[in-house]
């Protein structure tokens, strides 16, 4: 086996493994580096800044997929929803520009990321730089009706000043074993993550008799109908695929839950799993035949170039529930009214 796939069995197994254990000086040392960084930033030596109106950083504090992406959908459709003009920065990752570049229509995921695209499809402006100051002060110079900024992935980013903090952890896979990198899966202390606004569990089932798990709020995980990539417009019921044994092709941190979300939806399918961030080419669909092959939205931009008649896409979704819209939008106004009366301090206290 692989070191990186044995490392990360060694990540998601609750008990301790023997590689677990002998990482764990170098997780010493790590856990060193990122709280003398955050140290440095909370008093004043490392330069912070806030763009002047309400930041919300979506993050975690566990690598790999949690569900940020379709988290960060759902705090834009709640925002719009309730009549403010948001506006979304990104890292862009795996290009992250060193300089600020403005998703469009023509823009493609070798430009501006994955992510990014899906977020542009939600008709908000959306900016990608490695540097999130320089991407939200880009953003609101080009577009300074924009009255919320949401970051996207930046809870670790703390020359960023934010307002609210928005932790996502996956309900399958919670904190792993519960270690810093490398002998865990944790970018800072799980300590950390008890400090952020508001704590979100993306899941595909909701507690019985309630919205929390613990002191997360859970969201709902849904897929939606999938859609012909060649035809956007023209959709089919999961029930189309029930009997033809698809193709399931996922270039996301956890391939397994997407085919797992299929076969609860009645799709016994055949999982074809690719790193997260893959850059797909034709000839990786090559050997699938002529029987259907669906995928995320996440994987679909990278397929667009050679799309065929076979590929399908399959939406996902989660969804806040009215308390934690609630909790949210209020988090929001409270902000608001703080930006309102003054102008922001480049050094002031960091609100996480």
């Amino acid at each position: 086996m692989m070191l990186p796939a044995l490392l990360e069995k060694s990540w998601w197994n609750k008990q301790p493994t023997w590689l677990a254990s002998a990482l764990m000086p170098l997780s010493w040392l790590y856990g060193v580096v990122i709280a003398t960084r955050r140290t440095l930033y909370q008093r004043g030596v490392f330069r912070r800044s806030h763009p002047g109106v309400p930041v919300i950083v979506v993050g975690n504090i566990v690598v790999g997929g949690a569900g940020k992406t379709p988290v960060v959908q759902a705090v834009v459709r709640c925002l719009q929803h309730a009549g403010y003009t948001p506006g979304i920065v990104s890292r862009g990752y795996p290009v992250s520009p060193k300089r600020p570049r403005s998703v469009s229509i023509r823009s493609i995921p070798s430009d501006v990321g994955d992510e990014p695209l899906l977020h542009f499809a939600l008709g908000v402006p959306v900016e990608v730089c490695a540097d999130r100051v320089a991407a939200a002060e880009s953003l609101l110079e080009k577009h300074p009706e924009v009255d919320v900024i949401v970051a996207d992935d930046a809870m670790q980013h703390y020359a960023l000043m934010r307002d609210i903090e928005i932790e996502v952890v996956s309900a399958e896979r919670r904190y792993g074993n519960g270690r810093l990198l490398p002998a865990g899966p944790l970018r800072e202390p799980r300590k950390r993550a008890r400090e952020a606004t508001l704590r979100l569990m993306p899941a595909w089932q909701t507690p019985s008799g309630a919205y929390k798990d613990g002191n997360h709020h859970v969201v709902r995980r849904k897929l939606g109908e999938p859609y012909a990539l060649v035809e956007p417009t023209r959709k089919t019921p999961f029930s189309t695929f029930a009997q033809s044994r698809p193709a399931v092709v996922a270039g996301i941190a956890s391939p397994r839950q997407f085919y797992d979300a299929l076969t609860r939806a009645g799709v016994q399918g055949q999982l074809f799993p690719f790193p997260d961030h893959h850059a797909f080419r034709k000839s990786d669909f090559a050997s699938l035949g002529d029987r259907a092959i669906l995928m995320t939205e996440k994987d679909a931009p990278k397929c667009q170039l050679f799309a065929d008649h076979r590929m399908w896409v399959v939406p996902l979704t989660v969804h806040l529930a009215p308390e934690t819209k609630r909790k949210l939008l209020r988090l929001v106004r409270d902000a608001r009214a703080v930006y309102a009366e003054e102008l922001p301090d480049t050094h002031g206290p960091e609100t996480a």
